[in-house]
């Protein structure tokens, strides 16, 4: 059902509208918003750079770590970061952005259901890139910095989840 508010702001006999910030309301679009921004950048950005013997750095992006898994052939693990880094989150956004925007009419409960269960999945791209910083940490004269990606790439995950949780609750109401 659609969030509705009062056309004179009062609880009674006004006729409803529907609220012009979409299922889950303006938090929700900022959500939206901010992980539609943060995501691209958080994938083409280099997320952390390794140093050896002080002179020599490398800086790396998630996009730069899948396209490196192929040309190596590590299919499987390239597949697993492409699909659950690359893919979900894109699709995710899609996903909730119609609900979002979609009368409540439109959306089934299964459609519900659904984002609500892979919302739970939300966090396994965080947890992939956070995988690939400790492994690439482990190297004996290297350390290891992280770069502005890895942030864009969390903050657009938590928007991700923080507009999911929104959507649901007023598709379920």
């Amino acid at each position: 059902m659609d969030r509705v508010i009062l056309a004179n702001g009062e609880t009674g006999s006004a006729t409803p509208v529907r609220d012009p910030h979409g299922a889950g309301g303006a938090l929700a679009r900022a959500g939206l918003l901010l992980s539609a921004i943060l995501l691209p950048l958080g994938i083409y950005l280099p997320m952390l750079e390794t140093r050896r013997l002080i002179f020599f750095s490398d800086a790396y992006s998630l996009f730069d770590v899948a396209r490196e898994l192929l040309r190596t052939d590590n299919y499987l693990l390239a597949s697993t970061v492409i699909i659950f880094s690359m893919v979900f989150p894109v699709a995710k956004l899609l996903a909730l952005t119609w609900l979002h925007i979609a009368p409540s009419r439109l959306v089934s409960r299964t459609a519900v259901y659904w984002i609500e269960m892979l919302g739970k999945w939300t966090m396994m791209d965080v947890l992939i890139a956070a995988l690939f910083v400790f492994t690439i940490g482990q190297g004996g004269l290297s350390s290891i910095g992280e770069q502005p990606g890895i942030w864009f790439f969390t903050f657009a995950a938590l928007g991700l989840m923080l507009a999911s949780g929104r959507i649901a609750k007023a598709h379920r109401n």
